[in-house]
C-alpha cells in the first residue's frame, strides 16, 4: 500500500520539477539591435531590417568583421550587421513560472482531494 501511495506523489514531484522548463514559462523580448558582442550568448532569433525573422535552433551567435553567425533551422546562418534590426533574447517568466506552478499545485491537490474522497467512500464497503 505504501508503495502506491508514493507512485502520485513522486510524479507531482517531476511535474513540479518540470514546470519552470515548460516552453510556457519562456518570454521572447525583443529588443534593437547593437552592434557589439555582448549578449549574444543568449538570442534565439533576429529580425531583419526588411521584416524577415530569422529564428535560431541552438541559442547564440557571434559577430565577425561585420557578420553575425550562428545556427538555424537549415544550418549555419550568416548575416551581415547592417541588415539587423532586432534581436531575441529568450528568457525565462518569473510571472508564467509561478502561475505554471500554481497551475500544477492546483490540478494536483484536486486529483489528490479526489482520490482522498473516493477512498473515504470505498471503506464503508464489504470486500
Amino acid at each position: 500500500m505504501f508503495r502506491t501511495a508514493l507512485r502520485p506523489v513522486s510524479m507531482f514531484a517531476v511535474l513540479l520539477l518540470l514546470a519552470p522548463s515548460m516552453t510556457g514559462c519562456m518570454t521572447t523580448q525583443r529588443i534593437p539591435f547593437a552592434n557589439d558582442a555582448n549578449g549574444l550568448k543568449q538570442i534565439s532569433g533576429v529580425t531583419t531590417r526588411s521584416g524577415r525573422e530569422v529564428r535560431f535552433r541552438l541559442p547564440g551567435a557571434s559577430i565577425v568583421n561585420d557578420t553575425m553567425y550562428a545556427v538555424g533551422s537549415g544550418g549555419e546562418v550568416s548575416l551581415p550587421t547592417d541588415s539587423i534590426a532586432q534581436v531575441w533574447n529568450r528568457k525565462t517568466s518569473p510571472v508564467r513560472t509561478v502561475g505554471a506552478v500554481v497551475g500544477v499545485l492546483a490540478i494536483g491537490l484536486a486529483v489528490a482531494g479526489a482520490i482522498a474522497f473516493g477512498n473515504d467512500f470505498n471503506l464503508g464497503k464489504a470486500p
